[in-house]
C-alpha cells in the first residue's frame, strides 16, 4: 500500500499540471491575502482569529476545484492509459490498492489546498493596507486549516472517489464537483454568513439546521460565533462545540460512509455499457453492374457556405445529444430559478417583490455571465479538440473545406449561446406567470442578450484562438481557465484599469422602470464592437502569418478592423476620466496636509441659498446659477476662507463679493485670502454658475443620477461648501501612518461642552425640467408653470438644515387631503399597488405623530418615486418631501401575508423624521447624533406597526433588529446608544428600535411620548441643538426613580 501511494504520489508531482496548478493555487491564495480579503468588521483585524478561521473556511471551497482537478491526473490513469486489466492479472489486492488510490488522492488534494493557505498566510502579512494584528499566532492558520481544510478535503474527496469508482466517468465525477458548489450557495442564503445574509437574517431555528447540516460547517462557524465578543474574535479562535463540533463529526461519518462506498464500487475493470449479442447473418454474393462517372467538384460560395452548416450540424448534434449538454442545462436552470425566487422572495426581514420583467433579467446578467463563461472553456475545448481525440483529423484535415472548421465551430459555439439565454429567458417568463405577474416586459429581456449573449459570443472567439494556437488539449485548457480567471472575474480590475479594455466582462448594473438600461446598452455595444475588432484582429494576423495567400484582402479586412476599433473605442471613451485609487489618496493626503487648518479657523455660515437648476435629463446632465448670501456669526474677523466644489463639476463663474471686494474663483477648491476681513454679523455673497454632465465610461453617481427618467439628485452635496471638508479624509490607519498624516480627527465626544450655532438656511429653488416630466423639490410647492417648452418649479422651504434634493421624472399624481395636510404620491404608472397603502399609512403616521409630539411643520406631504439608478437608501426625508426607490416600497408585494409591510415601515419611519431630523429636531454632530434622529423614527415606526397589525406583530418585527443587533456587535467595541453614529447603524436602527420599545414598556407609551414632546419643544431649532444625553435626561423626569436605573442600563 506504501509503495501505491507514494508511486502515486511522485507520478503526479512530475506532470506538468500538477506543477502549474500548484502554482496557479500558490497564486491564488496570495492574491487572497494581498488584495481580496474579506472585512467581515471595521474593528475586527483581517489577521484575526475569526477573520482567518473564517477566510479559510472561505477558500476550503476551492477545495472542490482541487479535487476535481486531481481527480483526472490520479483517479482515471489507468482507464486512460488502459492499463486496468494489466493490473487486473497482478496479484495486488483490491481492497489495497482503493484504499491507497483514495489515500494517495487524498493527500494530493490537501497538499493543494496547503499550498492556497501558505499563500494566503504570505499576502496577508505582506499587505498593508489593512487593519493588523501586531502578533503572528500560527494557531489562528493550524486550527482552521485542521477543521476546515483537512475534514474538507477528505469529504470532498471521498464524494468524488465514490462517485468517480461506481461510475468511472470523468463528466460525472467533474459535474459532481459543480453540484457540490451550487448546492452549497444554495444552504450558504439560510446560513446568515456576513458576506451574504446581513440584510436577510435568518430564524435561529434555520440557523441551527444550518449549522448542524453545512457540508462545508461554514454555517456552524457562524453559529457558534455569534456571541462572540470584539476582542474574543481579535484573540481567540472559535470553539469547536455544539452545533460546529457535531457537524464536523457528522461530516467525518458521511465521508468515511462515501469511502467506504467507494472501495466497494472500486474495480480494474472497465464498465461495459451492454452486453453484446452476436447475430447469425447468411451473405449472399450479388454482382451488380454500376456505370463508372467522374463526379464534378465545385468550389465556390454556395458548397463552402454548405460545408459550415455541415460542421455547424455535426458539432451541434455532438452538443444537444451528449450527456454534459443536458446535465449543463438542468444545473443552470435549477441555479437560477433559485436565484429567481431568492430575489422574489426576500427572507423573512424584507417583503416578496413582484415578479417583474427588470427583476428577473438583472438576476439573470448577475448570474449567467460567469457561469456562461465557466461552460464556455470547457464546451470550446471539448469542440475544438473532438475530431482529434477520435483521430478523425487526420482524415478531415486532408479535404478541401477542413479549413472552414473554425467557421463550423464558432457557428455551433453560437447555436449553445444562444439555447442557453433563450431557456433562461423562458425561465424568467415562468416566473413572471407562476407569480401572477404577467405583464413582460422585453426591452428588460434585450438586455439579457446585450450584457451576456454578446459578450459570451465574443469571449468564445478568443477561446477558439487559444485552442487555435495551443499544441494540444491539456495545454489549451489551461490557458484558456486562465484566460477565464484574467479576463472574465472581477481579478480584471485589479490589473486593467481602462474599462475600454474590460470587454469581457459582465454587466451587474439596475435596470429601472423609468428608463430601462439607461445610456448603459449603446456604451456597452460600442465596447463589444471594440472587443470584436480586437478579436479579428488577432484571428486575421494569425492567418496572415500563418497563410500567404490573400495577402491584399487581408491587409484591407484588418485596416477595416482597425479603423472600427478605433472609432468605436473613441466613442465609448468619451469623457473618461481616469479612477486610480493612488491618485485618489494623493490627492486626499495633499488636501489633508495644506488645509487642516480649516478645522480651528472660523468660517461664514451660508443664510439665504437661492438656485436656478436647468435638467437635462436625455443629455445626462444640469446646470446650477446659484447665489448664498452669507454672514460672519463669529465673535472676531473672518480673514481667510476655504471654498470646496466637487471635481467633477465644471464651474463656469464662481464671484465673491464684500462690499468692494470681487474676487472670481476657478478652481474646485480654494483658499481665499480676504483683503478686507468679514467683521461679525456682517453680510457677504457668493455668485456661481456650474454644470455636470456624466458619461456611462465613468459610471454614474448614484446621489447624482441624473437619468432619460426618475432622476434623483442630493444636489446640496454638490453646491459650493465652506470650511474644511470631513470627506476628504483619510480614515484608514495605515494609510494615514504610510502618508504621515497622524491621527484622524474624531468626531465631538459627547461629554463636549455645548457651544450654540445656527446653521438653517432659507432655501429657494427654481428648475426647469423637460416639459413631460415634473419636478419634486425640497420645501413647499409655491408655483409652477411652463415657459419655451419647459415645466418650471418653485419651491421654497424656511429654517431648514443645509439638506435639499430634487427629482425629475413622468410622474402619474395622486392626492388626497387629510386634517388639512395636503398628501401626494408621485409614482411610476405601473406601480400603483401600493400607493393606496402608503396614503392610509401616512394618515395613520402624521395622526400619532401630531397627537403625541406637535403639530406637523408644512403644509404637504409629498412622496416621490425615484429610479433604482439611485441607491443606498429605500426612503429618505426633507423638508416636506419622502423620495422612496422603486425597488424596495413600489415593487413590494405586501399582499403576502409575511408580516413583512414595508410600506408601513417606510412610511412611518420617514415621516416621523419630519419631527425627528429634519427641520425641528437638529442634533448637534457629536457622539450620539444618530440616537436622536434614527432611533426615535424606528420606534415610531414600531408604534405606526402596532397601531396597524397589533403588538404581537409589532414584536416578531422587533425579535428581527434584535437578531441584527445581536449578530453585529460581535463585530465592533461595546458602545452605547447614547454614542451612536453613522458608523453604528445597528445601534441607531436596531437597538434603538429594541431600547426606545422595551422603555415604552417599561414606564409606558404615553409617559414616553410625553417625554419626547417636551424634549422637541425645548429643543427644536432655534432652541439650541440638543445631545443624546438631553433625551436622557427628558426620559428620566418623566419615569418613576425606581425605574431609573433600568433606563440608563437599557441605554448602555
Amino acid at each position: 500500500m506504501k509503495t501505491i501511494i507514494l508511486n502515486d504520489i511522485l507520478t503526479s508531482l512530475k506532470q506538468r499540471i500538477t506543477f502549474a496548478a500548484f502554482i496557479v493555487f500558490i497564486g491564488l491564495g496570495f492574491l487572497t491575502g494581498f488584495k481580496f480579503n474579506i472585512s467581515v468588521g471595521d474593528e475586527l483585524a483581517v489577521n484575526s482569529a475569526y477573520s482567518i478561521g473564517f477566510m479559510i473556511g472561505l477558500l476550503s471551497l476551492t477545495i472542490i476545484l482541487i479535487a476535481t482537478v486531481f481527480a483526472f491526473v490520479l483517479l482515471f490513469k489507468e482507464e486512460d492509459a488502459n492499463f486496468g486489466l494489466i493490473i487486473f492479472s497482478t496479484p495486488i489486492n483490491k481492497k489495497e490498492f482503493a484504499i491507497a488510490r483514495f489515500l494517495s488522492y487524498f493527500i494530493i488534494t490537501l497538499l493543494g489546498f496547503f499550498l492556497l493557505v501558505i499563500g494566503y498566510a504570505v499576502g496577508l502579512n505582506l499587505q498593508s493596507e489593512a487593519q493588523m494584528n501586531p502578533s503572528f499566532n500560527l494557531w489562528h492558520y493550524l486550527f482552521p486549516f485542521i477543521i476546515f481544510g483537512i475534514i474538507n478535503s477528505f469529504m470532498v474527496s471521498s464524494i468524488i472517489f465514490f462517485i468517480s469508482q461506481k461510475f468511472k466517468n470523468k463528466l460525472l465525477a467533474a459535474l459532481t464537483g459543480v453540484l457540490l458548489y451550487v448546492f452549497y450557495m444554495i444552504g450558504l442564503m439560510f446560513s446568515n454568513a456576513p458576506f451574504m445574509a446581513q440584510s436577510l437574517p435568518q430564524s435561529i431555528f434555520v440557523q441551527q439546521i444550518s449549522a448542524a447540516a453545512d457540508i462545508f460547517g461554514l454555517s456552524g462557524y457562524f453559529f457558534e460565533a455569534k456571541d462572540l465578543t470584539l476582542l474574543q474574535r481579535n484573540n481567540q479562535v472559535v470553539p469547536l462545540s455544539n452545533y460546529f463540533l457535531f457537524n464536523r463529526l457528522m461530516i467525518i461519518l458521511f465521508s468515511l460512509t462515501a469511502v467506504y462506498l467507494g472501495i466497494r464500487s472500486f474495480s480494474f475493470l472497465p464498465i461495459y455499457k451492454g452486453k453484446s449479442r452476436v447475430q447469425n447473418s447468411t451473405l449472399k454474393a450479388e454482382y451488380l453492374h454500376t456505370p463508372f462517372s467522374t463526379a464534378s467538384s465545385l468550389f465556390n460560395l454556395k458548397t463552402k457556405l454548405n460545408a459550415v452548416f455541415s460542421f455547424i450540424k455535426i458539432n451541434s448534434i455532438y452538443l444537444f445529444k451528449s450527456t454534459a449538454f443536458t446535465a449543463v442545462t438542468l444545473l443552470l436552470l435549477f441555479y437560477l430559478g433559485v436565484e429567481m425566487f431568492d430575489d422574489i422572495d426576500k427572507g423573512i426581514r424584507l417583503p416578496q417583490h413582484y415578479a417583474s420583467s427588470g427583476l428577473l433579467a438583472q438576476t439573470i446578467n448577475s448570474t449567467f455571465y460567469f457561469l456562461g463563461a465557466l461552460l464556455l472553456v470547457y464546451f470550446v475545448n471539448d469542440i475544438f479538440w473532438r475530431s482529434n481525440a477520435s483521430r478523425f483529423s487526420i482524415i478531415e484535415s486532408t479535404t478541401y473545406f477542413s479549413k472552414e472548421k473554425v467557421f463550423g465551430h464558432t457557428g455551433s459555439i453560437i447555436v449553445l449561446i444562444l439555447y442557453l439565454t433563450f431557456i433562461l429567458i423562458l425561465e424568467a417568463v415562468t416566473f413572471q406567470i407562476i407569480f401572477n405577474n404577467p405583464y413582460f416586459d422585453w426591452n428588460a429581456y434585450y438586455g439579457v442578450l446585450v450584457f451576456n449573449t454578446f459578450p459570451l459570443i465574443l469571449l468564445s472567439l478568443f477561446l477558439l484562438l487559444l485552442n487555435i494556437v495551443s499544441k494540444n488539449k491539456s495545454a489549451a485548457l489551461g490557458l484558456s481557465i486562465l484566460f477565464f480567471l484574467i479576463f472574465t472575474t472581477p481579478i480584471s480590475r485589479s490589473i486593467i484599469d481602462n474599462s475600454l479594455f474590460r470587454f469581457l466582462s459582465g454587466y451587474r448594473g439596475n435596470y429601472s422602470d423609468f428608463l430601462g438600461y439607461g445610456i448603459y446598452p449603446n456604451s456597452f455595444l460600442l465596447r463589444l464592437t471594440f472587443g470584436f475588432s480586437i478579436a479579428g484582429l488577432l484571428f486575421l494576423v494569425y492567418y496572415y502569418l500563418k497563410n500567404k495567400n490573400k495577402r491584399i484582402i487581408k491587409s484591407i479586412a484588418i485596416s477595416i478592423l482597425v479603423v472600427t476599433g478605433f472609432l468605436s473605442g473613441s466613442i465609448y471613451s468619451e469623457g473618461y476620466i481616469p479612477q486610480d485609487d493612488e491618485s485618489i489618496i494623493k490627492e486626499k493626503v495633499l488636501y489633508e496636509k495644506e488645509l487642516r487648518k480649516y478645522q480651528n479657523i472660523p468660517q461664514p455660515a451660508i443664510n439665504e441659498v437661492t438656485a436656478e437648476i436647468d435638467l437635462f435629463p436625455n443629455e445626462q446632465s444640469y446646470r446650477i446659477r446659484g447665489n448664498y448670501i452669507i454672514q460672519n456669526k463669529e465673535d472676531k474677523s473672518i480673514d481667510s476662507i476655504l471654498l470646496n466644489l466637487p471635481n467633477d463639476f465644471k464651474i463656469i463663474s464662481l464671484i465673491y463679493r464684500y462690499k468692494d471686494e470681487v474676487i472670481s474663483i476657478d478652481k474646485p477648491v480654494s483658499e481665499l485670502i480676504l483683503s478686507k476681513a468679514i467683521t461679525p454679523n456682517s453680510f457677504a455673497e457668493l455668485e456661481f454658475e456650474i454644470s455636470y454632465k456624466w458619461h456611462s465610461v465613468n459610471g454614474h453617481n448614484s446621489f447624482n443620477a441624473i437619468v432619460e427618467n426618475g432622476s434623483f439628485m442630493r444636489v446640496s452635496r454638490y453646491f459650493p461648501r465652506f470650511g474644511y471638508d470631513e470627506e476628504m479624509v483619510i480614515q484608514d490607519n495605515n494609510q494615514r501612518k504610510k502618508y504621515g498624516l497622524g491621527s484622524a480627527t474624531e468626531i465631538k465626544p459627547l461629554e463636549s461642552p455645548k457651544v450654540k450655532s445656527d446653521d438653517f438656511i432659507n432655501l429657494a429653488m427654481t428648475i426647469s425640467t423637460p416639459k413631460n416630466q415634473t419636478v419634486v423639490g425640497t420645501g413647499e410647492l409655491k408655483k409652477e408653470w411652463q415657459q419655451n417648452g419647459r415645466n418650471y418649479f418653485e419651491y421654497r422651504a424656511e429654517s431648514i438644515p443645509f439638506r435639499f434634493a430634487l427629482s425629475s421624472a413622468e410622474y402619474r399624481i395622486k392626492s388626497v387631503e387629510h386634517n388639512g395636510i395636503k398628501i401626494q404620491v408621485l409614482y411610476h404608472p405601473l406601480h400603483h399597488n401600493n400607493v393606496d397603502h402608503l396614503i392610509e399609512n401616512t394618515k395613520l403616521t402624521l395622526d400619532y405623530c401630531i397627537n403625541n409630539f406637535g403639530p406637523y411643520p408644512f403644509q404637504s406631504v409629498v412622496f416621490a418615486e425615484v429610479s433604482s439608478f439611485t441607491e443606498g437608501f429605500a426612503g429618505t426625508a426633507y423638508p416636506g418631501v419622502i423620495f422612496m426607490t422603486e425597488n424596495m416600497t413600489f415593487n413590494a408585494n405586501i399582499k403576502v401575508e409575511k408580516n413583512q409591510d414595508v410600506v408601513n415601515e417606510l412610511a412611518g419611519h420617514e415621516t416621523a423624521h419630519f419631527w425627528w431630523g429634519t427641520n425641528q429636531i437638529d442634533p448637534d454632530y457629536r457622539e450620539g447624533y444618530a440616537m436622536l434622529t434614527e432611533s426615535l423614527a424606528m420606534y415610531t415606526e414600531m408604534m405606526i406597526y402596532k397601531k396597524m397589525y397589533g403588538k404581537s406583530k409589532m414584536l416578531e418585527r422587533l425579535d428581527i433588529h434584535r437578531q441584527i443587533y445581536d449578530a453585529e456587535k460581535g463585530f465592533n467595541e461595546n458602545i452605547s446608544l447614547l454614542k451612536a453614529t453613522k458608523d453604528h447603524p445597528y445601534l441607531a436602527y436596531s437597538k434603538g428600535a429594541v431600547v426606545f420599545v422595551e422603555l415604552s414598556e417599561l414606564i409606558g407609551e404615553e409617559q414616553l411620548n410625553l417625554a419626547l414632546k417636551n424634549f422637541l419643544t425645548k429643543h427644536k431649532h432655534p432652541n439650541a441643538k440638543p445631545i443624546s444625553t438631553d433625551l436622557l435626561t427628558e426620559i428620566i423626569e418623566h419615569s418613576d426613580e425606581k425605574y431609573h436605573a433600568e433606563i440608563k442600563l437599557l441605554f448602555e
